[in-house]
């Protein structure tokens, strides 16, 4: 607990504002769908009730839809806000067994379909989509004391027919300032304050708001890392043609259509280039056209047998067609190929998590740690780390696997302080 919130637990019968006490309060999680309703000593409250029509059929994808903004408001909200919210909650969804959809893509389908959500729904091969409204965004300052709230109001919704599946709604905040005693305590109070209000904090409480909500939106698998697109290319030894760096372009910005269409044209001007093959498995399975996908990336993995990326996509595509024994077969070559690729560890831990095989699964997610210790990707060495946990709160003996992960870790942070 900060000084400031100590301060304030013993003054707090001294008249200390409601919304200071707030911030030192931990969140108040309210299920609404439990027949629970806020009180008024709840701080920090992230309100939300899981209906139904979720529990009955619970979607297999979630698309990130552009949020609105709440006017008035205070503080107010800017389009580049809630546009911070949205990738944010993109970010934490996709650590979920759900599929999602990039937010350029959707945003792509939007311009086309307008309001449509049945239509939308189809374009994207996707069942369900969260939209809604930030309802505060910012910071404010008062002195000897400053306020970093982020608030969003939002629901799930059924494409297809616009049933709500989930609602929920939250201000995550971050206060700061201390109860001044005398003229230093007012100088500390200012400085702590205007420390408070900085762009790093309020990115800080965008993702606090952010993962408390989705952590009520349930899931009941490990989630895959399900996009081979999002892992660094191999080097690539012949030059590429004009027409595939624009296909990656158009696929990166959400055309699926242009990148096809690139993709053919470099096939077309050369029926051995790799990238151009598997480009085109890509756009094709993330478009769920899974039994066109497959030649096109099993011809990019021909064409090269040992480029983790054609192995991962492949790995993918039979994980999305229900061939797990497939896909740990392809994610097997990945890892031959380079022992370095965290994806295919991880994905394997993955298959084998879901498929009730807990100390396999422990030994990949290891595999996949150590992979990405390696590679510096630390973000991802904490997730399956926190895989690893999990295990071993279930009593599965990882105990040195965890410890050497955890020293790793430790080692390079006192190499980079």
């Amino acid at each position: 607990m900060s000084a400031t919130c100590r301060k304030i637990g013993r003054l707090a019968l001294a008249g200390v504002p409601a919304a200071l006490l707030a911030a030192c309060a931990s969140p108040t999680f309210v299920d609404r769908g439990a027949g629970k309703a806020e009180r008024a000593l709840d701080f920090n409250v992230v309100s939300f009730e899981v209906k139904d029509t979720y529990r009955s059929s619970p979607p297999d994808c979630i698309a990130v839809l552009p949020l609105k903004v709440r006017t008035p408001a205070d503080p107010q909200a800017k389009p580049e806000d809630a546009a911070k919210v949205r990738m944010s909650l993109y970010a934490h969804l996709a650590t979920q067994s759900k599929r999602g959809i990039r937010p350029e893509r959707i945003d792509r389908v939007m311009a086309e379909v307008g309001a449509d959500r049945k239509a939308l729904g189809e374009r994207l091969k996707c069942s369900a989509a969260i939209e809604g409204e930030v309802t505060e965004y910012g910071n404010t300052f008062l002195g000897i004391y400053s306020s970093v709230t982020v608030g969003a109001d939002l629901k799930l919704v059924r494409l297809a027919d616009g049933a709500v599946l989930w609602e929920g709604r939250h201000v995550a905040a971050n206060r700061d300032g201390s109860v001044p005693l005398d003229p230093v305590g007012i100088a500390m109070g200012v400085f702590g304050a205007v420390d408070n209000i900085r762009d790093e904090q309020v990115l800080r409480v965008t993702d606090d708001l952010a993962r408390r909500l989705v952590s009520t939106i349930p899931d009941d698998k490990v989630a895959a890392l399900d996009d081979p697109a999002d892992e660094p290319p191999a080097k690539v030894a012949a030059a590429k043609g004009e027409s595939l760096p624009e296909g990656e372009r158009l696929f990166r910005s959400g055309d699926h259509a242009g990148a096809l269409a690139a993709a053919e044209k470099a096939i077309a001007a050369n029926p051995d280039d790799r990238d151009a093959w598997l480009l085109k498995g890509l756009v094709l399975m993330l478009d769920r056209e899974y039994e066109k996908a497959e030649p096109a990336i099993l011809k990019a993995a021909a064409l090269d047998r040992r480029d983790v990326r054609s192995l991962n996509a492949l790995g993918v595509l039979n994980t999305e067609r229900g061939a797990p024994d497939r896909a740990l077969a392809a994610y097997r070559m990945a890892i031959d190929a380079d022992r370095g690729n965290g994806f295919a560890w991880y994905n394997t831990a993955v298959l084998h998590f879901n498929a009730g095989e807990p100390q396999e699964a422990a030994d990949a997610f290891h595999g996949a740690a150590l992979a990405y210790l390696k590679a510096g990707d630390f973000a991802k060495v904490e997730r399956a780390l926190g895989d690893l946990r999990e295990l071993s709160a279930a009593g599965i003996p990882v105990g040195p696997k965890v410890e050497s992960i955890q020293t790793a870790l430790s080692d390079l942070s006192r190499r980079n302080p």
